[in-house]
């Protein structure tokens, strides 16, 4: 009886070290980045803060994970730590994805902004078909891209961009004052002729 008492904590424990082991291994080892950018987020959602920019095939240290599929990671060969959704890691270095085609500015000016609105300030003006790559977009409906030429990363409103060229730009939807009606002019009342005073005799 004393040793069936003592096998069955130590099969129990056994058995919770097998379980266990499997889950503490998803989080280990080495993980590469699939997009051939990504931004690193100063905490787990589309509009944090960025703090930099990885490439594809960098290699990352998951430290936690969140319900809402974002990771906590540690790069491996640069000095940095912030968050990147699950969908942009991958176990092996051959499950990468390919190449994303870029998006084309369809307007004739565009401001990229440092946030999702359009009080953020201007960090450069891109310009017709200009090609930028299309990161994601934010809960405020502002997709995150990076420009292409110049690499800088911000934000722009997704009508103004499409996933072709195009030969001639779009009017740009710009929000116009409300015609006013013209007020109605009072009527002109003719003048009231004053009475004729009766002349002496």
């Amino acid at each position: 009886m004393k040793l069936r008492k003592l096998m069955i904590p130590a099969l129990l424990g056994t058995l919770l070290l097998l379980q266990a082991g499997p889950l503490a291994q998803a989080y280990s080892g080495i993980y590469y980045v699939k997009p051939s950018s990504v931004s690193l987020r100063e905490c787990p959602a589309n509009d944090c803060a960025p703090l930099l920019t990885v490439y594809q095939s960098e290699k990352v240290e998951i430290l936690e994970r969140t319900n809402t599929g974002w990771s906590r990671v540690k790069l491996v060969e640069r000095p940095a730590i912030g968050w990147i959704p699950n969908d942009f890691l991958s176990y092996s270095p051959d499950l990468q994805d390919k190449p994303v085609p870029p998006y084309h500015v369809n307007i004739s000016s565009l401001d990229l902004r440092d946030k999702p609105n359009p009080n953020g300030n201007i960090l450069i003006t891109l310009h017709f078909n200009d090609p930028v790559e299309m990161l994601g977009v934010g809960t405020s409906g502002w997709a995150q891209v990076r420009d292409l030429r110049s690499s800088l990363v911000g934000w722009a409103d997704p009508r103004y961009l499409s996933s072709a060229p195009l030969n001639s730009p779009k009017a740009s939807h710009r929000r116009r004052a409300p015609a006013r009606k013209p007020v109605p002019k009072e009527e002109e009342k003719a003048p009231e002729e004053t009475p004729k005073l009766p002349s002496a005799m």
